[in-house]
């Protein structure tokens, strides 16, 4: 195997993981295995927004700066991929990539599967909070039409933070409107169950995990992020409810 497709393989393969949601060291770790059944020295170093892959064999260097454009969470192709790699010294070049570009192509859930759980885990939230059965069938819709703002707006690969400030207004107006008609029983119920939807929990988590792991300037970038759409998520809630209650709080 050529030392530039080893190059190619293991940086494909890096970025992947973190395109889909993975750990940084993760990706650095997938990088360093493939290389190393491939008789390659390697050295890594992944951020949340590009990865960079140095791979030496027989006093040879070559290395690559890969830009990461958008992320989502994805585990079942971070977890697919990191068995590939385990797996790696059973695959030629060629095979590798052809895996890793079937593992990149596999199709999500379908938009009415997504729809259904969003709208299902909305409003089991709503009752979680306190809510009653009325909010249950209430959050519902607010659960499914949040999903499809969120589906709407990420074709256009729009800022997060103004998405999710969208995402808040639109809930707290709805929930707004139902309550008025009385279609829920609590708005606040409502909204927090339609929020968490939208709530940046695996990058909290994840912020917190590398701090431990001493990845400081990923962990904080995870953390900023995290706080970025919680406040977001405020503005927009609190930004539609005093317009629903006049401009008062």
């Amino acid at each position: 195997m050529t030392l530039n497709k080893i190059l190619k393989i293991s940086a494909y393969a890096g970025k992947m993981i973190l395109e889909n949601g993975g750990e940084t060291y993760r990706s650095e770790d997938i990088v360093t295995r493939i290389c190393d059944t491939h008789g390659a020295t390697s050295d890594c170093f992944a951020t949340l927004s590009g990865i960079i892959v140095a791979v030496a064999k027989d006093d040879k260097t070559l290395s690559t700066v890969i830009r990461i454009k958008s992320r989502t969470v994805n585990l079942e192709k971070v977890h697919q991929i990191n068995d590939l790699a385990r797996d790696a010294k059973n695959y030629n070049c060629d095979e590798f990539m052809e895996k890793l570009k079937s593992i990149d192509g596999t199709p999500r859930y379908s938009i009415l599967f997504n729809l259904l759980a969003h709208a299902v885990t909305a409003a089991s939230f709503a009752i979680l909070f306190g809510g009653t059965l009325k909010d249950f069938w209430g959050t519902l819709p607010i659960g499914a039409a949040v999903y499809l703002l969120s589906y709407s707006f990420s074709k256009y690969e729009l800022n997060g933070i103004f998405v999710n400030t969208l995402g808040g207004a639109f809930s707290a107006f709805l929930a707004y409107y139902f309550f008025s008609i009385e279609f829920i029983d609590n708005i606040d119920k409502a909204i927090i169950g339609s929020l968490m939807l939208l709530v940046p929990g695996l990058a909290l988590t994840n912020g917190i995990r590398d701090i431990i792991a001493g990845d400081y300037m990923t962990g904080m970038a995870r953390g900023t992020e995290a706080l970025l759409v919680a406040t977001s998520l405020a503005v927009g809630t609190g930004a539609a409810i005093s317009l629903c209650l006049g401009g008062k709080f």
